[in-house]
């Protein structure tokens, strides 16, 4: 938020990092931090897969079938896996010069308009779940995938369901978000 200093630890190297946030003290907390980390495991599949299909297409002039058609859809995957967590620990990139300077006139008004913000963030992710949801069934139901039949057949339903957890995860976030906002403006 506008105006919060950011904390920071020693690197041991004579540097500075940013401070870790605290480990999230409600299950929930855990739920999303239990998403991050299938997402960061993701991207290490991700950096394998490529790499290997480079030292393949180099190496023995043979690509590995199906490793573009894989990122494309684990790409989107580790966004919506990342994206709660990402909310709960404050790290959205953002610019609130605006805001910054209504909170130096009036904090509690800024608040509010943080409140707003999550709940229209609430609100889009909803949305998200609403839309994708019946793409996830039919995925499921119907077989489909991506890449070509008898050589590679990667699955939709696993990614289409990683976004319909990862939206509703972000969603719920947003909006333990919109009532922390909610409670700090109102209170005295």
């Amino acid at each position: 938020m506008a105006g919060e200093k950011i904390e920071v630890i020693d690197d041991g190297l004579g540097g500075e990092l940013p401070k870790p946030p605290p480990a999230p003290q409600t299950g929930f907390g855990r739920f999303t931090v239990g998403l991050s980390i299938i997402g960061t495991m993701l991207i290490i599949i991700m950096a394998i897969a490529v790499n290997t299909d480079v030292l393949g297409r180099n190496l023995f002039n043979h690509p590995v079938a199906g490793v573009t058609e894989f990122l494309g859809l684990a790409i989107v995957a580790v966004v919506f896996l990342q994206m709660a967590n990402t909310a709960r620990e404050g790290r959205h990139i953002n610019n609130d010069l605006i805001i910054a300077a209504v909170a130096q006139i009036n904090p509690r008004l800024a608040k509010l308009f943080y409140a707003l913000f999550e709940l229209i963030a609430a609100a889009l992710f909803a949305l998200v779940v609403w839309f994708v949801w019946p793409n996830f069934v039919d995925n499921y139901n119907g077989g489909y995938f991506k890449g070509t039949t008898g050589y590679i057949e990667i699955p939709l339903w696993p990614f289409t369901g990683i976004v319909v957890i990862g939206a509703a995860a972000a969603s719920i976030q947003h909006l333990l978000l919109t009532v922390r906002d909610l409670r700090a403006a109102l209170e005295k």
